[in-house]
Order: structure tokens, then sequence, then C-alpha cells
């Protein structure tokens, strides 16, 4: 069930009496339950539970406790206690799940987003009220306020499209980002950080054993999957034929779950993956549906974020999900998984940090040359060029990773704002963590985007059950050495479940890759792109460089390289804009 909440928080002092009930009827089927209705705060959800005081704290969405696959359908009292005295901070240390909390306290109300939680929480003030709400339709129909696109923070997102910074590219309109806590009270708003990555790759919590390790990742990967897909009386899981997906596959055989895979194909063979995908669903007693990619299914004007409040959605991801939710509907499936976010939480990275990192822990030792050699090996790079990097990344250059912005094709004045926002947190790591450790909290990023920009709207409810707040944590304490061996990446991952799928799939070093399937997009609407970008919103925004991109696309013939991708980026981020009205 897709959980859907909308709420009102009185900003001033409770004199008038009770918070009037939140208009959910113009933006919903049917009017959301009231779950806590006060002199501070009113909540109404179609999925949630109050506490012992109607008019004090509330849970929207799926709580589960620690180490539990159940969610929780009711709270004890001394539950509850709990949660009000540490205004929060109590969920973020014994439960997980999918979830927005309201708590009241003294003269004031505290928020909180699940770490890496799917349930969306978006504000915005009106008059003497904020408004909140798990969508942008929800939010806008009871505050009034008008779509109106902020140009400052539409070229931030577009220039790091996969950062969530808490603001959104509607003015006006917030956004809790997940391990946060929002407090309101007559004084104001304030925002503090209540879980983030840096706490799990500290060295007190690493695990530096590689069967421990293994263990914990299993152990993590079976819960999330078993927790977010138990709810579901049958599921469709996207099976890509690679390493992430397998899993989620293997997590669910082995609870038992009712689900069919899909595996979708291209007309290249860097997206045809069947060989990969028949044997994993052999392997997993799961009935397997392949269905071809089709061009006629993709509308570049389109934008299927256009109710989100950023251009999150991809356009060649709508013949995926247009063919996903048609056999979902086709299976009986309620729900349809996929393995996104794995190359993330299983730190797929090859570079040269988890080098640095052995450097700076042990110096040259056997674990340095065996770690640079498997480096070497995937990379097909000398080992002795590698050591040299390693040594500059871990003693001459900062411990902080990198991430340039994707400016290209702006403006002046669009680099100007993009220049003027804040960095991500977690691009930016406290003293003394390894540069390998920090790169894979950064990693974690996308997973966050790919989590919490969700599209709350959208027929069949989407899970991506490696993304969850016990597999992040599990997976940050695995140090960055243990991530690669002989020919392999995401190798703790691999020796996890080593047991549970076809050695094929577990040795794979190839990756399916949409590239092709983008290019052929971009070169068969090369008409509609060009009349999009230079006489769009973009540019009537001045975010956009017009004599730029009239140059890249009158560049005749075949892509050569890879500025389709950053083009098709763009046309993402006008057909949302030309959505807003």
């Amino acid at each position: 069930m897709h959980a859907r909440f909308l709420a009102v928080i009185r900003l001033a002092g409770p004199d008038a009496g009770v918070v009037e009930r939140p208009d959910s009827a113009a933006a919903t089927a049917e009017p959301l339950p009231v779950l806590v209705r006060g002199d501070r705060l009113t909540v109404s959800s179609n999925f949630g539970m109050a506490g012992p005081d109607t008019a004090g704290e509330a849970v929207v969405g799926e709580l589960f406790g620690r180490g539990s696959t159940q969610p929780a359908h009711a709270l004890t009292e001394t539950e509850w206690t709990g949660i009000r005295q540490s205004r929060g901070l109590a969920l973020v240390e014994r439960y997980w799940g999918a979830y927005v909390a309201f708590i009241v306290g003294d003269g004031e109300v505290s928020i909180l987003r699940a770490p890496l939680g799917d349930v969306g929480c978006y504000y915005a003030q009106s008059g003497d009220m904020l408004i909140v709400a798990s969508d942008l339709a929800l939010l806008l129909a009871a505050s009034g306020r008008a779509r109106r696109i902020s140009m400052p923070a539409l070229a931030r997102h577009i220039a790091y499209p996969e950062w969530r910074s808490g603001e959104t590219c509607i003015d006006g309109v917030g956004e809790l980002r997940g391990g946060d806590r929002l407090t309101v009270s007559a004084a104001g708003m304030r925002c503090e950080t209540l879980w983030s990555p840096w706490a799990f790759v500290a060295d007190e919590r690493m695990i530096d054993d590689s069967d421990e390790a293994a263990r914990a990742i299993r152990n993590a990967v079976h819960l999330g999957v078993r927790a977010r897909a138990a709810s579901q009386d049958r599921s469709l899981l996207l099976l890509s034929g690679g390493l992430d997906s397998a899993i989620v596959a293997a997590s669910l055989a082995r609870i038992g779950a009712d689900f069919a895979c899909l595996n979708l194909v291209g007309d290249d063979p860097a997206s045809d993956e069947q060989h990969y995908a028949g044997q994993v669903a052999d392997s997993v007693g799961a009935r397997r549906l392949t269905r071809r990619f089709e061009l006629e299914r993709i509308d570049v004007r389109r934008s299927g974020a256009a109710h989100m409040p950023y251009p999150v959605h991809r356009c060649f991801t709508q013949a995926q999900d247009s063919m996903a939710m048609e056999v979902a509907n086709e299976e009986g499936a309620q729900a349809i998984l996929d393995g996104g976010g794995g190359d993330n939480v299983f730190f797929a990275s090859r570079t040269v940090t988890i080098l640095a990192d052995c450097l700076i822990a042990g110096g040259f030792d056997r674990r340095f040359w065996a770690a640079t050699r498997a480096l070497g090996d995937l990379g097909q790079t000398g080992m002795l060029a590698l050591a040299r990097k390693a040594a500059y990344r871990a003693w001459f250059r900062s411990w902080a990773p990198r991430l340039a912005a994707g400016t290209a094709f702006l403006t002046r004045a669009a680099r100007a704002a993009v220049a003027e926002g804040a960095p991500h947190p977690w691009f930016l790591p406290p003293p003394r963590i390894l540069p390998g450790r920090a790169s894979h909290a950064a990693l974690l990023v996308p997973a966050q985007n790919l989590a919490e920009a969700i599209n709350a709207q959208a027929p069949a409810q989407a899970i991506s059950p490696l993304i969850t707040q016990p597999v992040a944590e599990a997976c940050l304490r695995v140090p960055s050495w243990l991530w690669l061996a002989p020919g392999q990446d995401r190798a703790a991952a691999r020796h996890a479940f080593q047991s549970a799928l076809p050695q094929a799939i577990i040795h794979r070093r190839s990756k399916g890759t949409p590239t092709s399937f983008v290019a052929t997009i971009f070169d068969r609407n090369r008409p509609a792109i060009r009349d999009m970008l230079l006489g769009g919103r973009l540019a009537a925004l001045g975010i956009l460089d017009v004599n730029a991109v009239e140059r890249a696309l009158d560049i005749a013939g075949p892509v050569r390289d890879l500025r389709f991708v950053r083009i098709m980026e763009l046309v993402d981020a006008e057909a949302w804009a030309s959505a807003q009205g």
C-alpha cells in the first residue's frame, strides 16, 4: 500500500483552538482518515498509527523493530514515551522502515523521515500553518500554492541530479531528507541530522573479517527483502541478469515469496542478458518472462515525474515502466521489485581509494599488493601505476570524495546558481575517515535519491529492498578492501551469496547497460529534442545555453561520444519544466 498523508502544524501558539482538518479530498479519491487532531498538529493518513494521546504522536507508513521483518501495527505506551522524550531519535536507533513520524513536544512539533525511507515528505508554509504531505499534489491542494519553478534550484538539480538537498525545484516547497528531523515552533524551523553513514564507517564499527562480513550482509539483505516483500501476495521482480537483482531473487526464494521475474531485452548485445537471467530464474525456481524494449513506448516530451517537485524520471525508463506495469497486472502482482541501489550499498567501486585505505591502514603490506593486483586485473592497469596513484591519494590529497558539477550546456547565471549550492553532507567526511570508506558513504547518495525521490502515485508499489537502513548499515561496516577480490568488485556481497546463486553470476565481470538504447532514442528524436531545448522552458528560465546546445545537435551522423547522455538529461528536465504550467 502507498502510504499517503497530509499534516497541518500551527506555527504560532495554540490560542486559536484545534487545528482544522487538512483538505485531502482535493487530491485523493477519498478523504484521508484523521490519525491525530490537536491544537498544534493534525495528521490524516491512509496508513499509520497514532500514540495513546490522539493529539500527540503519529507514525505514517511501515515501521519495523530492529531485527524484525513484521511491521509494527501498535506500540506500547512505554515505546511511545521513548519516542516522545527523544523527539524521534528512538525511532532511528530502535526501528527502521519506510515512515514519517510526528512528535508533539513542549511548544514544538518534530517531524522525522526514516533513513532511506520511501515515504515522501514535502512541506510549505501557508499563513500561520506549515503544511506537510507525502506528495506534491496533496501539498499544493491543501496549501493553495502554485507550481512556480525556482530557477536556481532547478539549475542545481540539473548539475547534481542524484542529490537530495532539502530543496525542491518548486518555489516555496521544501523536502525533509531521510534521517533528518525538522522541528517547528513559534520561533521558526530548524533541521537536524539524526542518521548519516558516518557513524557506520568509523574504525570501531568495522567488520574486518570476510566471513563475518558476508554473514552480516546476507542477514541484512534477507531481513530487508522479507520485510518489504512480506506484505505482498505476489510480486514481480525486474531481473536484469546482473548480481544485484539476482541477490534479491535468491532472497525472495529463501523466504518462499510468490514472485515472477521479468527480463527486458534490447536490440543490442550489451542489453541482452537473457542467458544470465535464465540461469538465475532457474536456480531460484521462479518463472521468467522476457519482453523487448519498445521505442514506441517512449515520448521524450512526456515526463514521468511531472507530478513531482523535481525532474527525477529518465525518459528511457518509460519503456521499462509501462512494460513492467502491464506484466504486473497480467501476473496479479501488487508490487514491482528491483535490485536498484545494489552497486551503491555493495560498493561497486574500482578506484584507488581502496588501495589508499590499505596504505593508510597497513602500508605496503601483503593486503595492499593483493588489492592492487585485483584492481589492476579489473581495470587492465599496471600495478606500479596504481601504487603511485594510491600513494598520492593517501598522502597528498584530501580524503574527501569529489564530484564535478554537471554544468555542460548551462548559462553563466545557471552556473553561478550551482556554485551557490551547498555540498551534500555525505561528501563531507569527519576527520580520520579513510578515503575509500568516505567514497562508500558518498556512493550512497544516488541510492538515497533512488529510494527517497519516489513516484508516490505509480499504479503499483515500486520497492528497491536493497536500499534499506539495515542493509546500508551492515555494508558500511565492511572495509573497502573486502569489497575487492581477484576479478571481482562487490566481492563481499558475492561471498555472502556464493552458495545461493549460479557460479556464472557470482564470477561475472560484464554488466549490462542501457547506453546504446538511450543513443537510439536520441538519434530518432533529434527534431523533437531540438524544438524542446532551443525554444523551451529551460531556455526561457535562463538555464540553458541554447547556442552550445545547437552546436552539439548540429553534429551530423551517429553519436560518437557521451554528450548525448547529457543532452538527454536536459531533455528530461525540459519535459518536467514544461509540465509545470
